[in-house]
């Protein structure tokens, strides 16, 4: 694979550098593995306070605080690709009980979790960080959402380094107290539009609320992400990477690719060639491209 990822490196001499930013909420590995690979591509990392660094730091514990202020000098930032990587699902783990088979809390193991009702119901989710885990999405419920009395893991510690990013539209502040803001969401310099987005976690684009938002902020960006759970981040890194369409003139340009037909399928199933035991979607232009449907309209 490494081999692979360093094929047609980009000849930057007089073009403007391709650059990107970066966000990672959970294991760093995959955020590492893809900054390696653009910075050996030539690109140019333009994440606030961390970019002169080798390394992707999570943002989370000792870092949370330097995180939340790298985040909102991420609003002011333009860049032509962004990745964030991190834990991603539902409000809550409780939000899963109003989409069960038999009507019953979701078991541990999810056996009686409606999938598709899941998928298509849920109405807000996001990234979120390990802090935000073992606090807030497994012990808060969206009409108590105090996590701290509801387990003694809650510790206060980890509420308050919890940091959550949505991927929808905001919830409510009476079900959900903690911050919700996305700097990618947020940003106030979008001169252009950046040219793709790179979502690793699990069931990143398996929302239909989530498919609907990140279309509605970037209409003309590639985004690439998840539709099922993941082992690693890696796995979406190293698909990406292993694509054959993913060269020179992709990461320059994607929509001088992507606009000719059939590429979006192609593009999605190349993607999908790396791995027999995850599915990885893209959204493009208000279309979403997974293995097993046809191209849907997002609405």
């Amino acid at each position: 694979m490494a081999n692979e990822m360093g094929r047609n490196v980009p000849n930057t001499i007089g073009q403007a550098p391709i650059t990107f930013a970066m966000i990672e909420l959970a294991d760093p590995a995959d955020c590492n593995s893809r900054k390696s690979q653009w910075r050996a591509y030539g690109f140019k990392d333009v994440t606030p306070t961390f970019g002169a660094q080798s390394t992707v730091p999570t943002i989370d514990g000792s870092m949370t605080a330097n995180g939340r202020a790298m985040m909102q000098q991420m609003a002011g930032v333009s860049a032509d690709w962004f990745m964030i990587s991190g834990h991603h699902g539902a409000l809550y783990h409780s939000d899963y009980d109003s989409y069960t088979t038999d009507g019953q809390p979701c078991n541990e193991d999810h056996t009686n979790l409606d999938w598709d009702a899941l998928y298509n119901g849920e109405q807000y989710c996001g990234f979120f960080n390990e802090s935000y885990h073992e606090t807030y999405w497994s012990y808060a419920k969206r009409d108590h959402h105090d996590p701290s009395g509801n387990a003694t893991g809650a510790t206060a510690a980890a509420v308050a380094n919890a940091v959550y990013l949505r991927t929808t539209d905001a919830a409510p502040s009476s079900i959900a107290p903690p911050e919700q803001d996305n700097a990618v969401f947020d940003t106030t310099a979008w001169a252009p539009e950046p040219k793709g987005i790179i979502v690793s976690a699990c069931n990143t684009l398996s929302y239909k609320a989530a498919r609907k938002a990140w279309s509605g902020y970037f209409p003309n960006a590639v985004i690439i992400g998840t539709t099922c759970c993941i082992n690693l981040g890696t796995q979406v890194t190293n698909a990406i990477a292993a694509a054959a369409m993913t060269n020179q003139q992709f990461w320059r340009d994607p929509q001088s690719v992507l606009d000719q037909d059939g590429m979006c399928v192609q593009l999605m199933k190349q993607l999908n060639t790396s791995y027999s035991t995850i599915t990885i979607g893209l959204l493009y232009k208000k279309k979403f491209y997974e293995p097993s449907n046809d191209p849907q309209d997002v609405e």
